[in-house]
């Protein structure tokens, strides 16, 4: 390039820079007070003169406080805003702050937070709250004991308990601080939407300190003499129905087991929507409290079948005497922990039968294999003696199987031994276990137990059983971070690789995976446990909405068959499911299912096809020889030509739980007599094989047809072109 070639770029180059840089020169720019102010609105917002807080409106009024309704102008956001209702006294006054200051020192994420304690305009004491939208509990039991589908649905027992484990812990950390609610009831217990739960109206509460404390030492204890209230004392105070003995005698000592027995009764009223003492007035009941007549709960509620481990819990909480309750909230939130894991409870004192019906119940797999190798020795012992070397051989085979489940089973209870120690009791629990159904609950015991000093082995395990948890939750992230956290172990195996894969499919763990895409990881979980497979299958299905059409969840019916007949079909042939004019008809003939439902004892039992919505099922030439695994469904039609009942007699007693309307079978393989209870309970019986019959002559019918039509049409005569005339055929 010549010099005066780069003399000229550098020349042109200047000129643009110069222009550019001009463009871009903002310190001629000055801007407005106003365009100043409008950048920090929050900051004005504090130098306004305008009221911090506007009323919107009323929320409840009682006989301490009422509820406002008001927006925060500083921060920006609507709260809850109490106000005496007895303000004729300053000690009136002085009560309604001191529940302010006392219920501001008790932070904790169940206890109703304090914002802010002042006087308004008016000159008259306030204090600000979190707005909670929901129910009291109080409604929520009103709701249960009125039947309402939707809140029995909403609120099942787990539920309910787990509600009460939380306030459980709001109580246990108040009287950490030395703090007694003496007021626990429903009406005093907020449920929030999205799990909250939070303990309100501390005006009865008292502090007590501890009397050798050191005076000259720094203390976080609340102060006695500024939060109590000196001009109730010697006062009955409480709610008849939910207060302790002691409470209902003037100077009756207060102490933890009070609120354990309050405690004791909403859990009863939770259980039975009654209270625990009978009375036709407020005296009534408050003397048969004091003189402990408290009405059995199986007694009181003989429809509900309560628990007998619950009903010990509660008949414990509500002793009498106060030595004979709980030591402490948290002995008795462990005890409510471990009926949700499946073990007894300390109140109860169990005998070795009911501990080993848990048992069996937390390992139904292995005790269905001890069971089974029981029945095959007796079968070897009992069978006929010409064929004995046989019979021994197959007993041996039989045998070291057993003996292989039997091997693993006290490997994994020894495992489940080491998981929890050094834990606490409820974490023990929550490890051994292996029941996912409260996953959520048993999420945050676990997080509970990783905060804990423990050492590495055992930090492992506990994040081994996190993200199992995490991924029968379909939260296939958070089960990676826990699967990083535990290292490599052999139990997880092939479920860290299917969460890696899904939480690619699905980002977002809040959302539901679709039933197709569960459907392959299903197919892909060829050495994942079994019961890991079928938790995830269970709360999958709690959340799929009802609208969801049959034919988005036939495959994953297939998948899930597969799994529970350890087949392999679906992948290769789909499940035949096809619309008709009556409803949905699902072609199972020749297949080799022989089980229908998923089975977690006392928890789930559903029939996997219940979802397709079947109007017409055929099993023709199956090796099922009874039909209860097949009940959950309702049908009209069921085609079982080729199947053979084990007792054939009970053919309508089987079929009876799906209330058909037509039946189609080999009529020759059952007693006329059977035929005819069928058909008096007017369900219409086809004969399978008279019905093939025909169909064959139709077809043969129509085949003939098509051919003599085909021969007889004769030959069209060539004509020239032009020759026909409009409108004209050819005869």
């Amino acid at each position: 390039m010549a010099d005066g070639d780069s003399k000229d770029l550098e020349r042109d180059f200047s000129e643009r820079y110069e222009t550019l840089a001009s463009f871009y020169n903002t310190d001629a720019l000055e801007m407005s007070a106003d365009e100043v102010a409008s950048l920090t609105p929050i900051l004005n917002s504090l130098k306004d003169d305008i009221a911090r807080y506007r009323e919107i409106g009323k929320i409840a009024e009682g006989g301490e406080k009422k509820i406002s309704l008001v927006h925060d102008h500083r921060l920006d956001r609507r709260v809850a805003m109490a106000h005496a209702v007895r303000n004729g006294s300053p000690q009136d006054l002085e009560q309604f702050l001191r529940e302010a200051r006392l219920t501001a020192n008790l932070a904790h994420p169940n206890i109703m937070p304090v914002y802010n304690m002042g006087l308004d305009e008016n000159g008259e004491p306030f204090f600000s709250m979190e707005l909670i939208p929901g129910d009291s509990l109080k409604s929520i039991v009103r709701k249960l004991r009125e039947g309402d589908a939707q809140y029995r649905e909403t609120y099942s027992i787990e539920t309910l308990l787990n509600i009460f484990l939380k306030i459980c812990d709001a109580i246990a950390f108040a009287h950490s601080r030395k703090v007694l609610h003496l007021d626990i009831k429903p009406d005093n217990i907020r449920v929030g939407g999205f799990g909250e739960v939070l303990v309100c109206d501390w005006g009865l509460a008292c502090v007590v300190n501890s009397p050798d404390g050191d005076p000259n030492a720094e203390s976080f204890e609340l102060d006695a003499d500024v939060l109590n209230d000196m001009t109730l004392s010697g006062t009955m105070k409480g709610t008849p129905g939910f207060m302790a003995p002691e409470q209902t005698q003037a100077y009756g000592a207060k102490t933890p087991q009070t609120d354990i027995y309050s405690l004791g009764a909403l859990l009863y009223v939770l259980l039975t929507h009654k209270l625990p003492v009978e009375g036709e007035s407020a005296n009534e009941v408050i003397r048969n409290t004091r003189e402990g007549k408290v009405v059995p709960p199986r007694r009181r509620r003989p429809d509900r079948r309560i628990p007998l481990g619950l009903v010990a819990v509660m008949m414990k909480a509500l002793a009498l005497k106060p030595e004979d309750r709980y030591e402490s909230v948290v002995a008795l939130g462990q005890d409510i922990s471990r009926f949700l894991s499946g073990h007894p409870t300390r109140a109860e004192h169990a005998g070795w039968i009911t501990k080993t019906s848990l048992l069996l119940r937390r390992h139904n797999r292995m005790a269905f294999l001890l069971i089974f190798f029981l029945l095959v020795l007796a079968f070897v012992v009992t069978g006929n003696l010409a064929s004995v070397s046989r019979e021994k051989a197959e007993a041996i085979a039989a045998r070291k199987k057993a003996e292989e489940n039997f091997e693993l089973y006290r490997k994994e209870l020894r495992t489940t031994q080491a998981l929890g120690a050094g834990l606490g009791e409820a974490m023990l629990f929550t490890v051994r276990s292996r029941d996912f159904v409260n996953a959520p609950s048993m999420i945050h015991l676990l997080e509970t137990g990783l905060a804990e000093n423990i050492d590495t082995v055992k930090r492992q395990n506990l994040y081994e059983q996190k993200g199992i948890l995490h991924f029968v939750l379909e939260e296939f992230n958070a089960a990676n971070e826990s699967f990083d956290a535990a290292g490599n172990t052999k139990r997880i195996g092939q479920l860290r690789e299917l969460s890696q894969k899904y939480a690619k499919i699905k980002p977002v763990d809040k959302k539901r995976l679709p039933d197709n895409e569960l459907a392959n990881l299903f197919n892909e979980a060829k050495t994942a446990n079994q019961m890991t497979m079928y938790y995830l299958y269970y709360h999958h299905m709690r959340r799929r909405p009802a609208s969801a059409s049959p034919e988005q969840h036939v495959a994953l019916a297939g998948a899930v068959l597969d799994k529970l007949n350890y087949a392999r079909r679906s992948q290769n042939q789909p499940l035949a499911l096809t619309k008709t004019e009556e409803g949905y008809h699902l072609d199972l003939s020749r297949s080799s299912y022989t089980v229908f439902k998923i089975n977690i004892i006392d928890v789930y039992r559903r029939n996997v096809l219940a979802a397709l919505k079947l109007t017409s099922l055929d099993v023709s030439h199956t090796k099922l020889d009874n039909f209860y695994e097949l009940r959950g469904i309702r049908l009209q039609e069921l085609r079982m030509a080729g199947v053979k009942l084990e007792n054939p007699k009970q053919l309508y007693k089987q079929i009876e739980p799906f209330r058909l309307k037509r039946l189609v079978l080999d009529v020759e393989d059952y007693p006329k007599e059977v035929i005819a209870e069928v058909r008096k309970n007017k369900i219409e019986v086809i004969d399978a094989k008279r019905l093939a019959a025909q169909a064959k002559k139709q077809a043969e019918a129509k085949e003939q047809s098509a051919a003599k039509k085909k021969n007889a049409a004769p030959a069209t005569p060539a004509r020239p072109a032009g020759s026909e005339s409009p409108g004209s055929t050819v005869p």
